[in-house]
């Protein structure tokens, strides 16, 4: 019984989790910011998303104005 009502409350393991990216991009392109904004739960996925920013940057530099601040979401697989 209690089992059972344990299994259907947890999510099911398909639900994607996904961590959440915040960074801000310099006048030059480089990062001038990057942290986790919400965990994704899973240590490992939050790593991996700082280093998916890390490896895009450096950014074309921003024209005046432009945005430069982003919160983006990066899903595990």
């Amino acid at each position: 019984g209690m089992r059972r009502i344990q299994r259907v409350r947890r999510p099911s393991s398909g639900a994607v989790a996904a961590a959440v990216v915040e960074f801000r991009i310099a006048g030059n392109g480089g990062l001038s910011a990057l942290s986790i904004a919400r965990s994704s739960g899973n240590a490992q996925l939050d790593r991996t998303a700082l280093l998916v920013i890390q490896r895009a940057a450096p950014f074309p530099p921003p024209p005046p104005g432009a945005r430069r601040h982003f919160t983006i979401p990066i899903k595990g697989r």
